[in-house]
């Protein structure tokens, strides 16, 4: 099943879209790690599965489990259901466990879609920072910027940054709004760099 919603989503998205990735093979090649970024439409976490052979497994608000083929796509892509708005403990022990055993977790640390035609973040929550260091792993920032607001045929750009050794900053007494701060600015500093 995953194989197969990935090439109908590759397909989709090599119709209607041109998008380009930059620094990709810090997530192929990353094992056991967090990836983090903005989140600007319901698109972003279907990108990763299209273009990626690394096998992401995003948090995902529990709403998008109820709109078709979206619904569809992220459960074949094992995306994890959260509840916005509480400590959805379940989700975020799946996603430590998930780590633990090697796999990539995604999370988009603003909670919610960024509505900024500047591609200006919204507030960042810790989670992030939380999962990261309780799994004892890494952060690998990344940043999509669409050119059109994901209008169809548009370019999309997914820029990948280095890693953030979440586990050692906390070890040095950094607060998880510390690392989430440091998040924040790695993710700012791709969007300045490559908008």
């Amino acid at each position: 099943m995953y194989n197969f919603v990935k090439t109908l989503l590759l397909l989709f998205y090599k119709i209607f879209y041109k998008v380009t990735v930059i620094n990709g093979e810090k997530i192929e090649n990353a094992k056991g790690v967090v990836i983090s970024g903005n989140h600007l439409s319901n698109h972003d976490p279907l990108l990763f599965p299209a273009f990626f052979d690394k096998k992401i497994r995003f948090i995902a608000k529990e709403e998008l489990f109820k709109i078709p083929f979206i619904k569809q796509s992220l459960k074949a892509t094992g995306a994890i259901p959260i509840k916005r708005g509480t400590f959805d403990r379940a989700a975020i022990n799946s996603s430590i466990k998930l780590l633990k055993e090697g796999e990539v977790v995604g999370v988009f640390p603003e909670g919610t879609r960024s509505h900024s035609k500047e591609l200006d973040l919204g507030q960042l929550h810790n989670g992030a920072s939380f999962i990261a260091t309780r799994a004892k792993t890494k952060i690998i920032p990344f940043a999509i910027i669409p050119s059109k607001n994901f209008r169809l045929f548009s370019e999309i750009k997914i820029v990948v940054g280095d890693e953030i050794d979440a586990t050692s900053l906390k070890e040095e007494g950094k607060s998880h709004d510390e690392i989430t701060a440091i998040l924040m600015q790695a993710i700012s500093d791709i969007i300045a760099k490559e908008k």
